[in-house]
Parts: C-alpha cells; sequence; structure tokens
C-alpha cells in the first residue's frame, strides 16, 4: 500500500489538495473582511460641533446669498438675493431684542418687526421704516405698560392719525390730526 499504481494520479490529488487549502484560506480572508465591514458599518462617528463666529453662503457664481454670524453682544441671519443684496435681517442682541427686517433692493429697511425690552411693534414704510418718523409709515406697537395701537404718519413724518389703546389710563381712542398735528377729530 505504500507504492500507488499510478504517479499522475497522486500528482493530481496533491494538486487537488493545494487548491483547496488556497480556497479555504481565501473563503476565510473574504468573510473576515466582510464581518470587518459589516461592524464597521455598526459603529457611529461620534456627534460633531462645528463652531466659527461666522457662516457664509455663496451660490454657483460666488455671491454671497446667506450670513450667520454672532460678535459679543448679538447674533443675525442675513439672506440676500440673486443681486447680492440684503432682503431679509434676523437679529437678536443683548438689551435690544429681536428684529426682523425687510430690505429693499437699494438697502432700505421697508418693514421692520421689532420685539424690544419696551415695545414689541411693527413699522411700515414706502422710504424707510427705520429710526424716527421722516417718512409716510403705518406703525403698530404695543408698550409693555398696556398702551398701544396704530399710528400713522405723513411724508414729513408728522402724525396724523391714532387708534388705539394709546392714553396713559389703557382707554382706546381715535385722533386725527391735520398737518401741524393739532386734532381736527378724536373720539370719545
Amino acid at each position: 500500500m505504500d507504492s500507488i499504481p499510478n504517479p499522475h494520479l497522486l500528482e493530481r490529488l496533491e494538486r487537488l489538495e493545494r487548491s483547496n487549502r488556497r480556497l479555504k484560506i481565501g473563503g476565510l480572508v473574504a468573510l473576515l473582511g466582510l464581518a470587518g465591514v459589516f461592524v464597521m458599518g455598526q459603529a457611529r462617528p461620534p456627534l460633531q460641533t462645528v463652531e466659527a463666529q461666522e457662516f457664509v453662503v455663496k451660490d454657483a457664481s460666488g455671491v454671497v446669498r446667506a450670513r450667520l454670524g454672532a460678535s459679543q453682544s448679538a447674533a443675525s441671519l442675513t439672506l440676500a438675493h440673486e443681486g447680492g443684496r440684503v432682503n431679509l435681517v434676523a437679529s437678536g442682541a443683548r438689551g435690544q431684542g429681536a428684529h426682523l427686517a425687510l430690505v429693499d433692493s437699494a438697502g432700505k429697511v421697508k418693514g421692520l418687526l421689532l420685539s424690544g425690552p419696551e415695545t414689541i411693534g411693527l413699522y411700515l414704510s414706502p422710504v424707510d421704516a427705520t429710526g424716527p418718523p421722516r417718512s409716510p409709515r403705518v406703525v403698530f406697537e404695543v408698550l409693555n405698560q398696556g398702551t398701544g395701537g396704530f399710528a400713522f404718519y405723513d411724508k414729513g413724518g408728522q402724525t396724523r392719525a391714532l387708534v388705539g389703546a394709546v392714553s396713559d389710563d389703557g382707554s382706546s381712542l381715535v385722533i386725527v390730526q391735520d398737518a401741524a398735528g393739532k386734532p381736527v377729530w378724536k373720539a370719545p
């Protein structure tokens, strides 16, 4: 039994055994690789925080379309149209409250929503809604002490009408004024 009658048969058997060993080793390596990929896919990366003083978003042509920024006393979000001019500004500042400003293509604030420490208001103007009235404007304002209402201003900034609980005792009234600021009609 020590001798094999066919040497070709012995050679074929040895090649078959070598091939079988290579196949087993290759299968084991492939199985270990798949197991590693599966285990890596199960592990989630830790949550990350991105910190910056300002984030700038540009469109494909490089025009700034949005800015989100912060300073020591305020934070703001600015959105711009395709020409790069600001359309909307939302900001909040310590001591000043929150603002939402609608801006036209010339950079003038046409609408302003304000929530401050003393008042909540909506200011609308075809010229400029910020600062003291210097142009036609409509204002809706409620002060913390409870008074508030609508005020209508002419192009010179003169109050022309007041409607609401604007008296100190909180009672309602309506006042229409002339160009000099003198009441021409009042109720009650």
